[in-house]
């Protein structure tokens, strides 16, 4: 099991993906606006972007369930939410 260092270093850890994955998002749609405003194909550009916002979920949902596995060790839980 682990202990609650490790938790919040994890939960720290998907903290700062999420924050640098909003980054991302930020530039790639602004990249997108440019294409568009530009008339060129941003085909390739939507792509990256939908890919990038799947990720972005994916790491939005595992800050969730370290919240909820650390509210749980805090609360002197032993089962897994």
């Amino acid at each position: 099991m682990e202990n609650l260092a490790q938790l919040h270093a994890k939960l720290d850890r998907t903290q700062a993906q999420i924050e640098k994955g909003i980054g991302l998002l930020v530039k790639q749609r602004a990249r997108i606006a440019d294409r568009l405003g530009e008339s060129e194909d941003a085909t390739q550009s939507q792509d990256v972007l939908a890919t990038l916002e799947d990720t972005q979920l994916l790491h939005v949902q595992h800050r969730d369930q370290l919240r909820r596995k650390l509210d749980w060790t805090l609360a002197g839980n032993n089962v897994r939410p």
